[in-house]
């Protein structure tokens, strides 16, 4: 039976979800999982990594990240040290720029679910430079972890911020012009983020991943929990949402500007998703009570 490792179990604070530790290790690691993600970066020895039931050999330099549910351990450990930082997604990756990076889309969210398909050679392998480089922004995240001053939070979010950054420019770089999936898909990913508001198709989104629209659309629901097409509309609805600020703008223009040809489509997409109507929404921001 698998083990369940639980954020309140192990002292992670609520509202930041957030540890990191240097873990040696001389001894097989019982297989668990937890409601957390870990970012895993290896610096020295090696072992064998399993993962949901599936063996990948780790050695220095290689990173890789495990999310809620997904249990895995370690065997054949060979005076293996590497540094684990445990994290919510939700709370430490939503900065726009990152999601605009397409090895950021492919090494913290489509590589981890499409690991068992690529047998794992999807994932990063740093070379000595590259892990200097992220062993000094490791350090630096651990020292103001560990002693905690005024602003440390914002000094972890920071560091961590640069560290997910530097990883996923190195994964976009050391990926180019191989056959990796990942990529291809964080490509199409970064494209809708960049492009949602012009005329975009699930064939468009395919194509760029060089995947069929079936498989294109099983890949990214699995890893996004939700169909590309409900991912454009939720871009598009959220941008909305910045222009209604603006109380000089009609409805109607928001809905054009916003991506949306039809008034009536969008205001019935955006109760669907914000519970009220556009006009609604803009009066309850406002505070002022007038229509717009």
């Amino acid at each position: 039976m698998t083990t369940k490792l639980l954020a309140r179990d192990i002292g992670l604070e609520p509202g930041f979800t957030f540890r990191i530790q240097k873990c040696p290790l001389t001894h097989d690691y019982y297989v668990h999982s937890h409601d957390f993600s870990e970012l895993v970066v290896i610096l020295s020895g090696s072992a064998v990594h399993i993962i949901e039931g599936r063996e990948y050999p780790v050695t220095a330099g290689q990173v890789f990240l495990i999310h809620s549910g997904v249990s895995h351990g370690y065997k054949n450990v060979e005076d293996i040290e590497y540094v684990n930082v445990m994290f919510q997604p939700e709370e430490l990756l939503q900065q726009p720029e990152l999601r605009l990076l397409p090895g950021f889309q492919a090494l913290f969210y489509i590589e981890p679910f499409y690991r068992q398909e690529m047998y794992f050679r999807g994932m990063l392998s740093l070379d000595a430079g590259q892990l200097l480089e992220a062993t000094r922004l490791l350090d630096l995240i651990l020292s103001e972890h560990e002693r905690r001053e005024d602003g440390y939070r914002l000094m972890v979010r920071t560091y961590f911020t640069a560290l997910v950054g530097m990883l996923s420019r190195y994964y976009q770089n050391s990926s180019r012009g191989e056959d990796n999936k990942a990529l291809r898909i964080g490509e199409a990913v970064t494209y809708i983020e960049e492009h949602f508001l012009q005329p975009v198709t699930l064939q468009s989104m395919a194509d760029m991943a060089y995947m069929s629209t079936r498989q294109f659309l099983r890949v990214f629901t699995r890893n996004y929990k939700t169909t590309p097409m409900d991912y454009v509309i939720r871009k598009r609805l959220d941008y909305s949402c910045t222009l209604l600020r603006n109380p000089d703008l009609p409805v109607s223009r928001v809905a054009m500007d916003s991506g949306f040809h039809d008034q009536n489509y969008y205001a019935r997409q955006f109760r669907k998703s914000f519970n009220c109507t556009p006009t609604e929404y803009r009066e309850r921001i406002s505070g002022s009570g007038e229509r717009g």
